[in-house]
């Protein structure tokens, strides 16, 4: 680990720290989500997979038809709304 690395590592944990309200004892828990935290930010994100015509054409074709799975809207009839 390059000086760098670990002064970004102690500045981020001592935020999540002051964050937590600074509570004694836990400075290990601290230090370690701060460095997951670093290492995770050091990883380039994952490329899509490129999506074929086919799924292309389902995605446009579906694009309108959701939240498909939405409950229905409470109506007078169902008490909740009353004027």
């Amino acid at each position: 680990m390059n000086d760098d690395t670990e002064h970004h590592i102690r500045e981020r944990a001592y935020a999540l720290w002051e964050k937590e309200g600074s509570p004694h004892g836990r400075d290990a828990e601290f230090w370690e989500r701060a460095r997951l935290m670093t290492e995770a930010d050091a990883v380039p994100p994952r490329a899509r997979p490129p999506q074929s015509a086919e799924d292309a054409e389902i995605d446009q074709a579906m694009k309108d038809t959701f939240p498909a799975s939405d409950p229905p809207a409470f109506t007078a009839d169902h008490g909740v709304l009353k004027r």
